[in-house]
């Protein structure tokens, strides 16, 4: 979905309601750095203020739910938004698969097809992974 905050930011969270009567509403986007220590790990409180006012507008089921868990989730993505998939220059035998963001359960497959082809026969059949080279596109 796509939702503009009351200052005028864009916003595209994803809501998952699920058969228990659950709803997971989240992916607000904060550019806070990954922090070394896993227990520093806490949750944005204006991303959550944020998906509060988000889910009040949406629904009024939403708007008088009680909030069960208030989390932080950290997602792998680079500055131009394109995975990176390939080998690692100067590393022998080393590849990496990583940077899809919130498209990385959907892209998965694809990747992990072509990045096993990539390891095995050293060339990839299935998909093109020049432009998502670690050395950069060819």
């Amino acid at each position: 979905m796509e939702w503009r905050d009351e200052a005028g930011v864009l916003h595209s969270p994803e809501v998952f309601p699920r058969a228990e009567g659950t709803t997971y509403v989240c992916a607000i986007n904060s550019y806070t750095p990954l922090p070394l220590n896993p227990a520093d790990v806490m949750p944005d409180s204006g991303a959550i203020e944020r998906l509060q006012q988000f889910c009040e507008q949406l629904s009024p089921v939403l708007s008088g739910s009680k909030i069960l868990a208030r989390q932080a989730c950290y997602r792998p993505i680079t500055r131009d938004g394109l995975p990176l998939i390939g080998a690692l220059p100067h590393i022998r035998n080393a590849f990496v698969a990583t940077g899809h963001s919130v498209w990385g359960i959907l892209n998965a497959p694809a990747t992990g097809e072509a990045i096993a082809e990539l390891i095995v026969e050293g060339i990839t059949q299935t998909v093109d992974l020049r432009p998502f080279s670690p050395n950069g596109p060819k």
